[in-house]
């Protein structure tokens, strides 16, 4: 026994040895690090394009908001405030794109783009910049490629004399109609031209102002830290400084308006319910059947009698009292000739005289029971019957 415990004691010292050898070996060569991994955009940022420009915004002190607009939860705008759409604008009709020109002609300050046409394609209507008189068109020069991606210099009294914006060098502002910039019906406060190409502006309208960009991608999350966009939102953001009390700097983001499928189920979820349910009980009601349905009360198997007794109440139904009657005469022909067998030789008078002997019944009514052809109703159908088991029980 003392040996058998010095053999455990030493496999335990043994084993204790390599756990150790094991730890120190991997202290010595496993490095240990933490390393970052860009996940992508989580959270808000996933559906809101230009969160993190209203979060520099609001570092600089600037009030930043997002709105919906003409919903039931819309702010009403005031003339000290700016509106930035970075979207098409499709959900805005005309009566809406007049609200909001009334509203910029009272003071308030509305930035805008538009969806780019192409010269010989269908043109479709932008209820606000047809009114301006203004567009935006895809263009592209002879001798430029479209690999090309140089951030324009926009003139600005900084120390450095410019900004660096990168604009969408294909997207451009033009006047409509043919017209230039001197003919343009309202005063322009400035322009971004590069090349020929005119790729924003800002406009006196009344007593506001409206700006209209190219393109509104460098201030998208992805953009907005890129060169010097961020400067040149801040700047936009600051026209109402004039008022001694600037407004909030809007955004609406047209491009996550909300569907009529979720907004049926947020404020009319009892009819979606009730539709789907007349839904789920129509489709039940067109599935076709394969096969007749089972019917689990049924007995395995039907006696002769159960049969019989399924056909006379058939022919019943039909109004066959004659075929049936032609039965119960058959049988009882072929019960007169088992207990006499020259009956099929006797006449039709000795075979009514024998019935009359045997029931007492008036010939007249044996015969009508026996050979009469016209039943006219049930009751007449019953009668006959009766006279005939008669007969039979009498054989």
């Amino acid at each position: 026994m003392k040996i058998n415990i010095y053999r455990v004691n030493a496999l335990k010292i043994i084993l204790i040895f390599i756990v150790a050898g094991v730890l120190w070996w991997g202290y010595s060569n496993i490095e240990y690090r933490i390393e970052e991994e860009d996940k992508g955009y989580q959270g808000e940022a996933l559906t809101n394009h230009y969160l993190a420009a209203e979060y520099f915004l609001l570092s600089m002190g600037q009030q930043t908001e997002k709105i919906s607009l003409f919903t039931v939860q819309q702010k009403d705008l005031q003339i000290n405030d700016t509106l930035f759409i970075p979207g098409t604008r499709v959900s805005l009709n005309m009566q809406r794109s007049i609200d909001l020109l009334h509203w910029v002609e009272k003071g308030g300050h509305l930035i805008i783009s538009g969806k780019p046409t192409i010269e010989g394609d269908f043109q479709s209507h932008d209820n606000i910049l047809d009114v301006l008189g203004l567009g935006i068109e895809w263009k592209i020069n002879e001798d430029e490629s479209l690999e090309e991606d140089l951030p324009l210099d926009l003139e600005v009294v900084t120390e450095n004399d410019f900004w660096q914006v990168d604009f969408v060098d294909y997207q451009v502002v033009y006047f409509k109609n043919n017209a230039v910039k001197d003919d343009f019906n309202y005063e322009i406060i400035w322009m971004i031209e590069n090349e020929n190409k005119i790729h924003g502006l800002q406009m006196k309208y009344g007593e506001g102002h409206l700006t209209l960009l190219s393109d509104t991608k460098m201030f998208r999350n992805k953009f907005i830290d890129h060169y010097e966009h961020a400067a040149f939102l801040f700047s936009l953001s600051n026209v109402q400084a004039e008022f001694d009390n600037p407004g909030v700097f809007y955004y609406s983001l047209y491009e996550g308006k909300q569907s009529l499928y979720r907004w049926l189920m947020d404020n009319a979820w009892p009819f979606m319910i009730s539709a789907l349910v007349f839904m789920v009980a129509v489709l039940w009601m067109l599935i076709p059947r394969f096969g007749p349905l089972i019917n689990v009360d049924r007995a395995e198997n039907r006696r002769f009698f159960d049969h019989l007794n399924a056909s006379g109440n058939y022919h019943w139904r039909q109004g066959n009292y004659l075929l049936l009657l032609n039965h119960v005469r058959k049988h009882l022909s072929a019960q007169a000739q088992i207990k006499y067998p020259e009956w099929i030789n006797l006449s039709k008078h000795d075979q009514l005289n024998h019935f009359s002997d045997l029931t007492q019944l008036d010939i007249a009514v044996i015969e009508s029971a026996l050979f009469d052809t016209e039943v006219d109703h049930a009751s007449d159908f019953v009668k006959k019957v009766k006279i005939l088991e008669k007969l039979r029980k009498n054989l």
